[in-house]
């Protein structure tokens, strides 16, 4: 893991982002993890606001890589002498020197909407006598025109990173030492790591790259169109959400949790397609008889035997146990109900105008007629939706469920609307 960045010694840099800043920083954190999904990378994190604005982590090869990047979003042009560049790139040198393992490597990314300006001789460039180049500084660096562009920038870089250091700490030698020992490769090597991003998108049209890719992504995991916004909308909240969790390893966003908001909202369709619409009538049952199964059996059958009730009661313990343990309510209010009505009509053609005794054997009977025509009407239903349980024991079950949470009886007192 990426070490404590110099958290003693360097400047505190948290000052209230503006509102572009912070859209920009979520808005790249979502662009990375989307590219990543679309180029089935499976071990990419992002967050916002640690170590640096966006920070991305990979864990697919054999080192862990991190790339750390700035974002900008301004109106005007940037040259070697904005404030804007020379603080990133205290940012960066910061984040670079010594944080590091053999294990894990880093790149740094310069990203903004504007265009590169030509220096003018000011600040610690007045103080040379040399001509500036022709060219601007940073058009130099991402040429990696080293040589002619780092007496410059060092100078410039130099100058600046003293200055901040010195408002935070009344010694600062040990930071003139540590520029002063950094070697000419050293150097180059860590401007190598830096990839200048300069005329990109703006916060705005980050949002429609999202949207864009949100949209295409939609087509491949079978996602109904109309979930774009609603998908947007999570991921930026994720983002943004978690950056204000302390532990790193909640404050992360996995392509894995944006690949299965995808799933989710193929599964919300796929149920939503195959849902069957009577489970709205379910909670509209009025059901008064508050007896229990053994109670509403022995009202009827006062012989019948008490293994039996046992095995009953135990089947009603293991249906509740599936039924719970099953993710959609829907389907389960749907499916109940549809057992219900069968059943709920067949015991009144038992009963019709009497309430009679029945023996063991009659009630037996009555439960296997019950779970016949209850099973008949669920295969049937499962031609035009989905139904959460196609085998007969489950049927028996619901059936007995049915009865001892007060919706079915062996007599008129178990009567119910529909």
């Amino acid at each position: 893991m990426i070490k404590d960045i110099l958290f003693t010694q360097q400047i505190n840099t948290d000052a209230d982002a503006s509102l572009k800043g912070i859209a920009l920083q979520k808005g790249r954190a979502v662009e990375r993890l989307l590219l990543a999904l679309e180029e089935d990378r499976k071990a990419i994190f992002c967050t916002i606001e640690y170590v640096d604005d966006v920070l991305e982590v990979d864990l697919s090869g054999d080192k862990a890589e991190y790339t750390a990047e700035q974002n900008k979003s301004y109106a005007k042009a940037f040259s070697i002498n904005s404030h804007e560049v020379k603080n990133s790139l205290r940012i960066f040198f910061d984040n670079w020197l010594g944080t590091v393992q053999a294990s894990e490597s880093i790149q740094f990314v310069f990203y903004t909407n504007t265009t590169i300006a030509k220096e003018n001789k000011v600040g610690a460039l007045s103080e040379i006598d040399d001509d500036l180049p022709e060219e601007p500084l940073i058009e130099l660096l991402i040429d990696k025109k080293y040589d002619v562009a780092l007496p410059f920038v060092l100078l410039v870089f130099k100058k600046y990173y003293l200055e901040q250091h010195k408002k935070h700490t009344k010694d600062i030698t040990a930071y003139e030492k540590l520029l002063d020992s950094m070697s000419d490769q050293q150097w180059i090597d860590f401007f190598n790591l830096i990839d200048w991003c300069f005329k990109k998108d703006d916060e705005l049209d980050v949002r429609k790259k999202i949207v864009s890719k949100v949209d295409h992504l939609c087509t491949d995991y079978c996602v109904e169109k109309r979930y774009v916004e609603y998908i947007v909308a999570r991921l930026m909240d994720m983002v943004e959400s978690r950056a204000f969790e302390d532990d790193f390893l909640k404050r992360v966003v996995h392509v894995g949790e944006v690949r299965a908001i995808f799933w989710e909202f193929a599964q919300s369709a796929k149920i939503k397609e195959k849902l069957d619409p009577i489970h709205k009538k379910w909670d509209d049952i009025r059901c008064d008889d508050v007896r229990v199964l053994k109670d509403k059996i022995l009202g009827v059958c006062p012989a019948y035997e008490d293994d039996l009730l046992e095995e009953l009661e135990e089947d009603y313990i293991d249906g509740v146990f599936e039924q719970k343990n099953y993710p959609e309510i829907r389907e389960i209010k749907a499916y109940n109900y549809r057992v219900y009505v069968v059943c709920n009509r067949l015991i009144r053609q038992f009963l019709k105008d009497t309430e009679p005794e029945f023996s063991g054997l009659e009630i037996n009977n009555m439960f296997e007629q019950l779970t016949d025509e209850a099973e008949k009407l669920i295969v049937d239903k499962a031609k035009t939706y989905k139904m959460p349980f196609h085998d007969r024991d489950m049927v028996h079950k619901t059936i007995i469920l049915l009865f001892q949470e007060c919706y079915l009886a062996f007599d008129k007192r178990g009567y119910t609307n529909e």
